[in-house]
């Protein structure tokens, strides 16, 4: 099956796409320029358009041997490193320019561009290869293959209740989470809601809530900035997803009570994973029964405090290394987990513990405490290099509202507030009272680099 394949089941004048400039319906996606030429090539999207990279997914699947997604938001060394990996023959972009400075790869600025290029045909049509970058949090950015099959292991197909369904896109469609609401928006018919490029949350929220938004997938992080900003009250959410960071149990509740009639779902998903599993019950972690009756399709173990995923769907190499990220098909996801009670409640990633003195400290851990507290809307562990302890935990804090009190006095009540509910060693030694943080391109905090 294709993407062509599954829209083309769907009435031909339903609208799939929605910008704040037009509307575009199931037609007007399928009558996209015959792109035979492209068969069995190795085809890069990299565009700023969402608009324009969706005509071109749905042209090129079951026609390119692969298809490469690449952020138009990723820095000149990133995405010529990226370009080389996958050994692509062409880019089609909207940022010509700027490619053409980075890579001898052909560049076109759309499909229709094809013919005028000297490109040879290396077979017949073929099931295509969808390529997806990591997000680059932990390292370089890498690549991943996927199928058709592997990104719509979990998707549901119910056109009938997608009529009603609109989903506003906050992510970059590039990316594996971003992929994942476009392929489930419009395979269920659903309309995709797709902001202007570069615009602000307070403008996607405004043109999400006069477009009549029901679902959002957003990250914790996104969730937080969406419930601070001003129009955010005019959606009339059906559909709440959280993914890509730890959803702890404050921004589940926060969402309950400002959204009721939503249903909130956290998914556990990685580009090398693919989509694990989903969670409903409004509670942060995953059932520990998981472990023993994992959902359809895939694995679930937990060895030596660590999280990993079977997804045999899922390439077990970076594309363009040797590197292998999954044994036997388990897929080390660098997720730190523990077991309470009846639940796996995730800690933080592996790689990012602080050593204090010897003791491990999870910033997410301390972050989830800190946002128990009433005037904390956002925080962001790390380490600070100490000479005796080696590292100590500092913190950037969001205030909701300092009410009446000083920095100073705000500080020392978050500290007396945590060190009545952790460990001496885990209290921030360090804090600071920020504005807020910035978001990398995958939706997810930037993190301090120890």
């Amino acid at each position: 099956m294709t993407l062509k394949g599954c829209l083309a089941a769907l009435d031909s004048e339903r609208l799939l796409l929605r910008t704040p400039e037009r509307s575009i319906s199931v037609a007007e996606l399928l009558s996209y320029p015959d792109v035979e030429a492209l068969a069995g090539l190795r085809v890069a999207l990299c565009f700023k358009s969402a608009e324009q990279a969706m005509q071109a997914i749905v042209a090129l699947d079951g026609v390119a041997q692969q298809i490469v997604f690449l952020s138009a938001y990723s820095d000149d060394k990133d995405l010529g490193a990226l370009i080389t990996q996958s050994e692509c023959d062409l880019v089609l972009t909207d940022l010509g320019v700027r490619l053409n400075a980075i890579t001898d790869t052909p560049v076109a600025d759309s499909l229709d561009q094809v013919a005028e290029l000297d490109l040879d045909t290396r077979s017949n049509l073929c099931a295509s290869r969808w390529v997806m970058t990591t997000s680059g949090t932990t390292g370089n950015p890498k690549l991943v293959g996927h199928t058709f099959e592997s990104l719509t292991r979990s998707t549901k197909s119910d056109p009938e209740r997608g009529a009603t369904q609109r989903w506003g896109m906050l992510y970059e469609y590039s990316r594996f989470a971003g992929m994942q609401v476009v392929l489930q928006s419009m395979i269920s018919g659903a309309c995709l809601l797709l902001p202007a490029s570069g615009s602000g949350l307070a403008e996607q929220i405004a043109f999400f809530a006069d477009s009549g938004c029901t679902h959002v997938s957003a990250t914790p992080t996104l969730w937080r900035k969406i419930l601070m900003t001003p129009g955010h009250e005019r959606l009339d959410l059906r559909q709440i997803t959280l993914g890509g960071e730890i959803a702890d149990d404050r921004i589940l509740l926060s969402l309950c009570n400002t959204f009721p009639q939503a249903r909130v779902t956290h998914i556990f998903a990685s580009t090398e994973a693919g989509v694990g599993f989903a969670v409903s019950d409004r509670r942060g972690g995953f059932p520990a029964s998981f472990l023993t009756d994992p959902p359809a399709g895939i694995g679930i173990r937990v060895v030596d405090g660590r999280l990993f995923i079977r997804n045999s769907q899922v390439a077990p190499r970076y594309i363009g290394t040797d590197t292998s990220f999954a044994e036997d098909g388990w897929v080390d996801t660098g997720d730190a987990v523990e077991l309470r009670e009846d639940r796996i409640l995730f800690l933080g990633r592996a790689s990012g513990v602080i050593n204090v003195g010897g003791d491990k400290v999870h910033p997410e851990e301390i972050e989830s405490l800190l946002l128990a507290h009433p005037n904390v809307s956002a925080a962001r562990v790390y380490s600070k290099s100490n000479p005796i302890m080696g590292a100590l935990v500092a913190a950037d804090l969001v205030p909701v509202d300092l009410q009446d009190k000083t920095p100073s006095q705000l500080k020392a009540e978050i500290k007396s507030f945590i060190a009545e509910r952790t460990e001496r060693h885990k209290v921030p030694a360090f804090i600071s009272l920020v504005e807020g943080f910035d978001a990398n391109a995958a939706g997810k905090m930037l993190r301090v680099k120890q």
